[in-house]
């Protein structure tokens, strides 16, 4: 027998969202992009295989252990800040699911689309970078902004379909009516 499967609170995703848009910010200060080296004859000698799969391999190397390259915040311009925008409105919308139940359906729709945004902006700007796509190459904080906005869209979309938690009135007690007094027969 399995033991049965836990799931996260509401509180935990609400933390786990915020968490996320921090994270996606954070990526946005790391390096996006650099330049890639230009691609280099190589001599190939009896049964040596190279090709388009041992660059690539190179490539992924240097995505994540190159320091150098330009910032999120530089290389996106208008597009990084966007980004943090939808992030921001996205914890905003996480918040405000917590308050007062007036105001949880608005948390719900900007949770809900704000972390959608900054996921399909993200994906968008790891496949088509600012420029030409053969000058630039992926860096690490490009990754991190794919890993968090990921976990943000995620946890947002928990926050943002949980049921709405409403107002329950306040009932004061009332004892129950006194019962009846029967008059004895004599």
């Amino acid at each position: 027998m399995g033991s049965p499967m836990r799931t996260l609170g509401f509180r935990t995703h609400v933390l786990l969202a915020i968490a996320g848009a921090i994270g996606v910010l954070y990526s946005l200060s790391r390096p996006w992009y650099a330049v890639a080296p230009p691609a280099k004859e190589e001599e190939t000698g009896i049964g040596d295989i190279h090709g388009p799969l041992n660059q690539f391999f190179d490539g992924a190397k240097r995505w994540v252990s190159g320091g150098e390259g330009v910032s999120g915040w530089q290389a996106l311009d208008h597009w990084a800040q966007m980004i943090g925008a939808m992030a921001a409105v996205s914890v905003i919308g996480a918040l405000l699911c917590l308050a007062v139940p007036r105001v949880q359906a608005l948390g719900r729709d900007l949770t809900r689309y704000g972390s959608l945004a900054a996921l399909v902006i993200v994906a968008w700007k790891l496949v088509d970078p600012p420029g030409d796509n053969g000058t630039w190459e992926l860096r690490v904080g490009a990754l991190l902004a794919g890993l968090f906005a990921i976990v943000l869209f995620t946890c947002a979309s928990g926050v943002a379909n949980a049921p709405l938690r409403r107002k329950v009135p306040q009932r004061t007690f009332s004892p129950p009516p006194a019962p009846p007094v029967y008059e004895s027969a004599g």
